[in-house]
């Protein structure tokens, strides 16, 4: 049987801990098939996309921060040279789910405190990996 949490994790709490921006820290397993972190943001990240799994976002602190997205882009550059064609805007509480294979890129002009899930060993910038950004994470 798989070591779980007995104790509550508070999100807000533990995103205050988080040192330096977009390098994402892993917080628990779910169902030992997707990863819960945590990272705070600023700034724009780069476009990508996941091709294997959707991305859930939970806006913990800090913000309002946006996703932007491109739903017809195939690639990231595709989707550097056309824009996004979408935001969806978080606040603190707000979650919003970018669906496998879509290119995004969250934009925080302000600190601001995020939890993702997505499943195990999804690197944080997808199909750019290799990219300066990449932050491999330890998901135990």
């Amino acid at each position: 049987m798989a070591h779980h949490n007995v104790e509550p994790i508070n999100l807000h709490d533990r995103a205050s801990s988080v040192t330096g921006h977009w390098q994402p820290q892993h917080i628990h397993n779910i169902n030992d098939t997707h990863s819960m972190k945590l990272a705070t943001i600023q700034g724009e990240f780069f476009w990508h996309s996941h091709p294997n799994t959707d991305e859930l976002f939970y806006c913990v602190s800090g913000g309002p921060f946006s996703i932007e997205i491109n739903r017809t882009a195939r690639t990231p550059r595709e989707a550097e040279q056309l824009g996004c064609d979408h935001v969806a805007q978080l606040r603190v509480g707000d979650v919003f789910c970018v669906a496998r294979g879509v290119q995004h890129r969250p934009v925080a002009p302000l600190e601001t405190g995020i939890m993702m899930i997505e499943k195990i060993g999804t690197v944080n910038i997808g199909d750019r990996e290799g990219d300066e950004r990449t932050v491999y994470v330890e998901e135990k």
